[in-house]
């Protein structure tokens, strides 16, 4: 089992009990007298059954406060993703914090910082290094490069997926994509691991049919799904950051009413994409300090209720480079999540907005979750680190402890040792030829590439990929998701990767 790391402190509450009240009850008056959007038949009957108010010809279903906070009381307070390694298992919730590789749509050139679609090989590269890297708790393959070189869109998803599953021992996430799920999860069946999924609530609370047949798909086998929330504040979402709150909420209270009807107990996790946006460009803002905010709203609500959260916030923020920035947004992002009570958080490799991933940023982000993972470990506090007889037989004129005996037992047991980032002297700097961080990064990219070993598939767990695959394959063919002209350039892409 991963334990990641346990936060040895009380997360800070960012709004007071009455506060947090006045956003629940206004979530259940939207659900109540407005309802969720849904239009899927077998859902709307679900509900309907359970006492709410359905609408067929508006596509609205009403749903009573009262079914909603009982089925809030319903979710489990943690969930467990079984890997393919069983001591790669992570359990999430609690007071435990964990890291998750991030997510971005192209390859980028460290030289010319231009950005291009990733060969299916580089993906593979981004597995391997996420599964040498030990704060990478989880892995997210299906969404490190969203853009892979001659794959069509609707394989890009699986073929990710499959490259995870081939090239680390890790528990992989997932989503969902026109049916994709369906094969995701003969895979994982097959490999004998589990998944979670990320399942989007359109803004303000809207639920689409392939998004409704994944949540029902998931909770059927009762795998964890997250609700995935992404109102912004003026945009999708009205302009004040508690009205955002509120219909965030709202939608993640239908997400779990539909889960918890569907097979009671079903693990639910929130994963909010909700925010604000640039006043002038109205684009999204993921690391805007507002951005934080609401997600720190959210993690108290969640506490409240026991309901995991995983956080974007920090993953990903508006620097075009690997630069001062870029560690800012990150390192706060992530931190001010944590301190306020998230347990799984998007972190490594994703930069531009999203646009970007990097190997290369991916052994630099695992600085920031090391130094943050060391922060919350703290330290023991009884009558062996006080050391107040070792102080008193000193003294207190001025002297040294380095070569006392208590001192060089525990002198390297809660120190921290970066991976890349440089902490030793500028004369040491100067006489190593003064590498950046970034030219270190790469170094060690190219060191755990040629070194890192991943356990293989069986050959069973092979089949079984390659078979779901095929399948897959013939399936989005014959419904023209595939196009002719693409299948060449999609086998040509296959045969290039060089994959087992």
């Amino acid at each position: 089992m991963q334990h990641g790391y346990l936060r040895r402190f009380a997360p800070i509450d960012v709004l007071t009990e009455r506060e947090l009240s006045a956003i629940h009850q206004g979530a259940l008056e939207i659900l109540e007298t407005c309802g969720a959007n849904m239009r899927h038949a077998k859902t709307q009957a679900l509900l309907e059954a359970a006492g709410c108010v359905v609408d067929r010809s508006a596509c609205q279903v009403r749903i009573p406060p009262a079914l909603a906070e009982d089925c809030l009381r319903t979710v489990p307070s943690s969930y467990q993703l079984v890997a393919r390694d069983r001591g790669m298992d992570v359990r999430i919730g609690g007071d435990r914090v964990h890291f998750l590789q991030g997510m971005g749509m192209r390859y980028v050139d460290t030289e010319t910082w231009e950005l291009r679609p990733a060969t299916l090989r580089e993906h593979a590269e981004v597995q391997i290094v996420g599964d040498a890297l030990p704060n990478v708790h989880v892995m997210d393959a299906l969404f490190s490069f969203t853009d892979l070189a001659g794959v069509p869109g609707i394989m890009q998803q699986l073929e990710g997926l499959a490259n995870g599953f081939r090239y680390s021992t890790k528990p992989q996430h997932y989503g969902y994509l026109k049916d994709s799920d369906q094969f995701a999860i003969r895979m994982a069946q097959g490999i004998g691991v589990t998944l979670d999924a990320e399942i989007d609530v359109a803004p303000p609370v809207a639920f689409g049919d392939e998004a409704l047949e994944a949540i029902w798909r998931f909770a059927t086998l009762g795998w964890c799904v997250w609700a995935s929330p992404g109102g912004r504040a003026g945009a999708t979402a009205p302009g004040p950051l508690a009205a955002v709150q509120v219909q965030s909420w709202a939608g993640t209270m239908a997400f779990i009413v539909i889960t918890q009807l569907i097979k009671r107990g079903t693990p639910v996790g929130l994963h909010p994409c909700d925010g604000v946006v640039h006043t002038k460009w109205a684009h999204g803002l993921p690391a805007a300090p507002e951005t934080w905010y609401t997600r720190a709203m959210t993690n108290q609500l969640c506490r409240r209720f026991g309901i995991p959260v995983t956080t974007a916030s920090g993953f990903c923020g508006h620097a075009k480079m690997f630069d001062y920035q870029a560690g800012m947004e990150k390192s706060l992002g992530v931190l001010t999540s944590i301190m306020t009570g998230s347990h799984l958080h998007t972190l490594h490799g994703s930069f531009a907005g999203e646009l970007g991933y990097s190997n290369v940023l991916q052994v630099l982000d695992e600085d920031i979750a090391g130094n943050i993972g060391r922060y919350l470990m703290g330290t023991a506090i009884d009558d062996k680190s006080l050391a107040i007889d070792e102080a008193l037989e000193v003294g207190t004129a001025p002297a040294s402890f380095m070569g006392r005996a208590l001192t060089r037992e525990l002198w390297a047991k809660d120190r921290y040792e970066p991976l890349v980032a440089d902490w030793g002297s500028h004369v040491d700097w100067v006489r190593g030829g003064k590498k950046d961080v970034v030219t270190r990064a790469q170094e060690k990219v190219t060191a755990i590439l040629a070194d890192h070993t991943v356990a293989p598939l069986t050959l069973e767990q092979h089949a079984v990929v390659e078979d779901v695959l095929a399948e897959a394959r013939d399936y989005y063919r014959a419904n023209g998701l595939i196009a002719d002209e693409e299948w060449a350039p999609y086998m040509a892409a296959l045969e290039a990767a060089d994959l087992p």
